[in-house]
């Protein structure tokens, strides 16, 4: 449990009232901007999306929303407002959580470290505690990325070099860099982000490796081998001029956080500015892409 939750017997959640036809936009949204969980409710008048977001989740989901900029996802005109629910009935996800294994690689809600099987020496445990971020580990574009990625570094044998766009929970870098080495640094909007990617770091002992600082796409600096960028495809979209100048020349670019629908279009958008597509992973609707930034040379051919 995260110091801020402990400090209260009260959570604050975050409901949006939203037209049948958004709820999907507007739930993605709600993922991407650091929600551990989203349940859709009958309201009224209109359904009801409700999820946690940290202490400030009406100022947390506006900074969100005002990334984009766009009137397409109309994001910011549905209604917000709090809800209070005790922590003792908010908390009750914890005893459900279970471990999710990509590759060989564990995923391990800390408070069930003492169950973990330890009798398979090629399963690496990665211990993670999500606070009020998103990366449980358990998310269908969690674990697609970190396919997609620890696939890319078993073929090119690179140490990870790592920019880790919306980190959430950290689960992505942590578990590379436990498994692999090599260096990370984590960006997120989120106050609790980067509070749980800190905790996960140390953690799992690769706290030495890896750096992560409050922000979005602005506080970028340098080029990096791998950029993830686990995010929603409006930023995607973007802000793909400036996720794109993070990668060093013939670099790594793994993008999620979006569903088959938008899978052509985000692909189509970072070829054209210089990436060169290589694989993609899905599970259950929902799509990861490698690509490698290539020269303008190599682009003409």
């Amino acid at each position: 449990m995260s110091e801020s939750s402990s400090r209260t017997d009260e959570n604050i959640l975050l409901e949006i009232l939203v037209d049948e036809e958004f709820i999907e936009i507007v739930s993605d949204a709600l993922w991407s901007c650091g929600a551990q969980a989203v349940e859709v409710l009958e309201g009224d008048l209109t359904p009801i999306v409700r999820t946690h977001l940290g202490v400030d989740p009406v100022s947390q989901w506006k900074a969100h929303t005002e990334q984009y900029g766009t009137e397409a996802n109309k994001l910011h005109v549905w209604p917000v407002r709090l809800y209070v629910q005790q922590a003792d009935v908010a908390n009750t996800w914890r005893q459900f959580a279970t471990t999710t294994v990509v590759e060989t690689i564990a995923l391990i809600p800390q408070w069930k470290r003492d169950q973990f099987d330890h009798s398979n020496p090629s399963l690496l445990p990665v211990f993670i505690e999500p606070y009020g971020s998103f990366g449980m580990g358990d998310h269908p574009t969690t674990q697609a990325t970190l396919n997609l990625a620890f696939d890319n570094l078993k073929m090119t044998g690179d140490f990870p070099h790592i920019l880790d766009i919306g980190c959430g929970s950290g689960v992505l870098s942590v578990a590379l860099l436990k498994k692999l080495g090599g260096s990370a640094h984590g960006i997120d909007l989120a106050a609790t982000a980067i509070e749980a990617s800190n905790f996960n770091a140390q953690l799992n002992g690769v706290e030495e490796l890896f750096t992560c600082q409050q922000g979005g796409l602005e506080c970028i600096t340098g080029t990096y081998l791998h950029v993830l960028a686990n995010i929603l495809a409006p930023v995607l979209l973007e802000g793909s001029v400036i996720i794109g100048d993070a990668v060093h020349e013939n670099g790594y670019l793994f993008l999620s956080g979006f569903t088959t629908t938008r899978e052509s279009d985000i692909i189509s958008c970072y070829e054209k500015i210089g990436f060169r597509y290589i694989a993609r992973r899905e599970i259950d609707g929902w799509v990861a892409v490698s690509l490698q930034r290539v020269n303008e040379h190599l682009l003409a051919q």
